[in-house]
């Protein structure tokens, strides 16, 4: 009894900590259940620029990119962006603030390269930006998709390829539109 106990009590620490460390499922980014099949025509709301002083091209910046990459990136997953009456919406909000480190995870750097600056002292502290995408259901205003990327990377590095790269990083779990086959009988 007491050696089965010896195997069991490691074994049983071992798939708890495999369980902490797993990967979040694809798409964990839904915080509300919504009928996707619903969902064909997007608008671009606007962009929320907060937080430390930026320069005023930089705003424009983070702006004319945030909805140019967004709205591409949805009509790609093959949506219809329109001016009024969309089915959906997205938000983007930029924040530029003081930070102690860089999460490797939500970083657009490689992970290795994140861990190396982390050794050095004077990187740790720095401005880095904290990038957020939000989806909303138009009919409700109701959120039902979000990703927030915090210390996505280091303001100094502010550049329209880091941008866009971010943009994308953020929306990649988004999932394609749903085509309806005409054929199927409505369940609503």
């Amino acid at each position: 009894m007491i050696s089965a106990l010896r195997l069991f009590a490691p074994l049983a620490l071992l798939c708890l900590f495999s369980g902490c460390m797993s990967t979040p499922p694809p798409n964990a980014e839904f915080v509300k259940t919504i009928n996707f099949t619903s969902l064909d025509t997007f608008s671009y709301k606007h962009t929320i620029v907060s937080g430390m002083n930026f320069r005023e091209s930089e705003g424009i910046l983070l702006e004319q990119l945030s909805e140019q990459t967004i709205t591409n990136q949805l009509e790609a997953r093959g949506f219809e962006a329109v001016d009024a009456n969309s089915d959906f919406y997205a938000v983007v909000k930029w924040k530029k603030s003081f930070s102690p480190y860089a999460d490797p995870f939500d970083h657009i750097d490689p992970y290795m390269e994140v861990m190396g600056r982390r050794d050095d002292h004077a990187k740790r502290m720095a401005t880095r930006l904290h990038l957020t995408l939000e989806i909303y259901e138009s009919s409700t205003r109701n959120l039902f998709w979000r990703n927030d990327l915090p210390n996505i990377f280091d303001a100094i590095q502010l550049t329209e390829g880091r941008v866009v790269d971010s943009l994308k990083f953020a929306i990649k779990n988004f999932p394609e539109h749903i085509k309806k086959d005409p054929k199927l009988p409505n369940i609503e």
